[in-house]
């Protein structure tokens, strides 16, 4: 029954002509992987230090932005190393997951290997083995990612692969005593906390005083050992570990010896990544650039390349971020079982790397990509500071609402109506400022650009929508919708290192709709729904009403538009509600019931059809229907705690949380002091209870349903907010009073039960 479902969905959407409908293309294989790591690099750097071999490596490679997000938002070297080895987002152990060893090394007066043996129980007597494995364990089986520690390793022993991890980037500390650094062991270790082959030992460093702690990776010794490594089906990675020395030796340097030490560990990297491809067929043999973690302190994008037989230059993408230019570290696992054509593990939620166009020209492809990196460090700048100033502002709007009603002045009122439409301006303004490179110009320009553009589309609405006396808010609101929908209908562009959007470095989304764009187009759909039934009027206007909720509904829950699991399973009831008020209908507990299974209804339908396409295209719902086929129900539990326990944490952290005092303090005063203008507002616009039906249940909902937690009810608060204000002030006014007075073009629905 299932797969004969799944045929009949496919079926559709080819005849349909869905995007993303088309047969996946054939994957690449090699012989032999080659994984060059490149932790602590930024694009820039790639760009600007003269690294000729990485250079000339880059440009004939499918490259991207590597998203190194883990668990917590900053990624350490364990964190880094752990989840490209789950293929999972996953933790490292800080105090452990350094103590790598090769058999025969000495720690704590005794050989390594007895000391891991009586901590695991696992004899070992050649190869790599690391401490970290039982507090990797223990780390990991107390999250909720579903994480299994090991499971490349075991992957590529049961594909019968070669792994082998050749790296070392000790220091010392201040009692020049060793300070461990070889968390690459983690990165092909297998359950057991074994790697076959490699060597980590510090036979492979040799004394440089010039050097961060007087060491370097001594290069004739590391590629020896490579050549060692390098049989057949062999996976070999080699860290780049003196940039790694260099970043910790950072904090004891001048900035300008910082800079220079800098310099000399990239390009003996850069020296010795030349040796090594010079051991690589490239008629048979990948290569793969990963760059595990970001520098000490940062979020930035590293760099990701791939390069194999059948892998044409130009831009990488996967099924996870399924944006041209972006992969995570979550999908180099699955990348480099792909390639040997061994099975990906149930448990890893990564996708293989895959070339998604040219991007250009080389050099176009590899200054974009740092121009996008600056782009979204430059937005997560900005974003908390933009959400504090948005609560701030809804603050001042209704002190000076209060203000503006309690005196007698219509130009007062006229001011603060101007101004609650420029609030509402400022959200779609900051997805259009992406077309435009704020990251170059500054924050002032910003800032000019968003007070100023509100202000003026504030005025404009005010002054050229006459029509109605509520047709400024709808203006304002339709710009908002419209600019969110056409938006994700081409791609969503403008969501891309945006301040309520997303960013490849936060990596919560690489396409699709973001939830805080979501909480905007939900509260701009359920107020607009109101509106329009009022301003038409009669079954016309409820028709109106009813059929934009439903486009939005389309849009947000569809796999190759807004791809919003939670927004679709908001949408639903808050569609069943405003229909129930606006139709009429008395909600029953099989009125409930039947939302409840039209709601499951469109959340299985979009999943199947997403389930039914090539599973390069798939998006996070599809993946979830795959996992839950593979892994039962609980894939499904772990999605659901996790984002729980998400909303919960953000509770007490977020700016967002401050606005439900701001707007329930406008409420209540409301009622408190004027509760006739409440009354009349009822009476101008008697669909607003409707709106205000579905406002509720969407900030309900989309609280409980979205791992941005209160982000979502709160800054649908900010709109609504506004939209009150308006709306309050606005029923003051004399053109109200011919809209009261003119009789109603059709009755209203008579409440009937179902």
């Amino acid at each position: 029954m299932k797969r004969a479902l799944l045929t009949a969905l496919a079926a559709t959407a080819l005849v349909t002509g869905l995007p993303d409908a088309a047969a996946a293309e054939t994957a690449p294989r090699a012989e032999r992987v080659f994984v060059f790591s490149l932790p602590t690099v930024s694009w820039a750097e790639a760009n600007d230090f003269d690294l000729p071999h990485l250079a000339a490596l880059l440009d004939e490679s499918a490259i991207g932005g590597l998203s190194t997000r883990a668990v917590d938002r900053r990624t350490t070297a364990g964190d880094g190393y752990t989840t490209l080895n789950a293929g999972t987002r996953a933790d490292g152990a800080p105090e452990f997951d350094g103590l790598g060893f090769e058999v025969g090394e000495p720690y704590l007066g005794e050989p390594a290997e007895e000391i891991f043996t009586r901590r695991t129980g696992t004899p070992v007597d050649s190869g790599l083995f690391t401490m970290a494995l039982p507090a990797l364990e223990d780390s990991n089986d107390a999250l909720d990612f579903g994480a299994e520690v090991g499971a490349l390793g075991d992957a590529l022993r049961e594909g019968d692969a070669h792994p082998a991890v050749i790296a070392t980037a000790d220091g010392t500390n201040e009692e020049a005593r060793t300070v461990y650094a070889r968390q690459a062991v983690i990165g092909l270790m297998d359950s057991e906390g074994l790697v076959p082959g490699g060597r980590v030992g510090d036979d492979l460093l040799e004394p440089d005083p010039e050097a961060p702690f007087g060491r370097r990776l001594d290069e004739q010794e590391v590629v020896t050992a490579f050549d060692a490594a390098w049989v057949d089906r062999a996976v070999v990675l080699v860290e780049a570990s003196d940039p790694v020395r260099a970043d910790a030796y950072r904090i004891l340097a001048t900035p300008s010896q910082r800079v220079r030490q800098r310099r000399q560990a990239l390009e003996r990297s850069d020296q010795l990544l030349g040796r090594l491809l010079a051991r690589v067929d490239p008629a048979t043999d990948a290569v793969m650039v990963v760059g595990p973690y970001p520098a000490t302190g940062s979020d930035h994008l590293t760099v990701a390349a791939l390069r194999a037989p059948g892998v044409e230059p130009g831009l990488l993408k996967s099924a996870v971020t399924r944006r041209s230019g972006f992969v995570t570290m979550v999908d180099v696992a699955p990348t480099i079982l792909s390639l040997l054509d061994i099975p990906r593990p149930d448990s890893m939620e990564g996708r293989r790397w895959e070339r998604s166009g040219t991007g250009g020209t080389a050099a176009e492809r590899r200054e974009w990509l740092e121009q996008v990196n600056a782009e979204a460090e430059w937005r997560d700048d900005m974003v908390a500071l933009v959400a504090t100033l948005f609560v701030v502002a809804q603050l001042v709007l209704w002190i000076v609402a209060v203000r503006a009603l309690d005196k007698e002045s219509g130009r007062g009122r006229q001011a603060v109506e101007v101004a609650s439409l420029a609030v509402l301006a400022v959200l779609p303004l900051t997805y259009i400022a992406g077309a435009f490179p704020f990251h170059e110009w500054g924050a002032p320009a910003f800032w000019a650009y968003l007070i100023g553009g509100g202000a003026l589309l504030g005025i404009a609405a005010q002054r050229l929508l006459r029509a109605w006396p509520a047709d400024p808010l709808l203006g304002i609101l339709f710009l908002m919708l419209g600019v969110l929908c056409i938006d994700v209908l081409v791609g969503a562009p403008l969501q891309l290192n945006t301040v309520f959007g997303y960013t490849p470095t936060v990596a919560g989304r690489f396409a699709g709709l973001g939830n805080l764009a979501f909480a905007q187009l939900a509260a701009a759909a359920t107020i607009l729904a109101g509106l329009l039934a009022s301003r038409i009027g009669g079954r016309r206007g409820i028709a109106v009403a009813l059929g934009l909720l439903g486009a939005v509904l389309v849009i947000d829950a569809s796999p190759f538009w807004g791809s919003d699991v939670g927004g679709a399973l908001t949408l639903v009831p808050t569609l069943a509600g405003v229909a129930a008020v606006l139709l009429g209908i008395r909600i029953r507990v099989r009125t409930a019931i039947l939302v409840g299974l039209g709601t499951l209804a469109v959340f299985l339908v979009a999943g199947f059809i997403d389930l039914a396409r090539p599973e390069e295209s798939r998006t996070h719902l599809g993946r979830l229907f795959e996992d839950i086929g593979a892994n039962g129900f609980d894939a499904f539990e772990t999605v659901v705690i996790r984002k729980l326990g998400a909303n919960v944490t953000i509770l007490a952290s977020s700016e967002w949380t401050l606005m439900l005092p701001v707007v329930f303090a406008f409420i209540l005063y409301l009622i408190w002091r004027a509760p006739g203008r409440l009354q009349r507002l009822q009476e101008v616009i008697p669909q607003e209870r409707a709106a205000r039906v579905g406002f509720v249940i969407a900030a309900t909902l989309g609280f409980a349903l979205n791992d941005s937690g209160i982000a979502v009810p709160g800054l649908m608060l900010g709109v609504m907010n506004a939209s009150l204000v308006y709306l309050v002030l606005r029923t003051e006014d004399p053109p109200w009073q011919a809209e009261i007075d003119a009789p109603d073009p059709e009755p209203e629905p008579a409440l009937v039960d179902a």
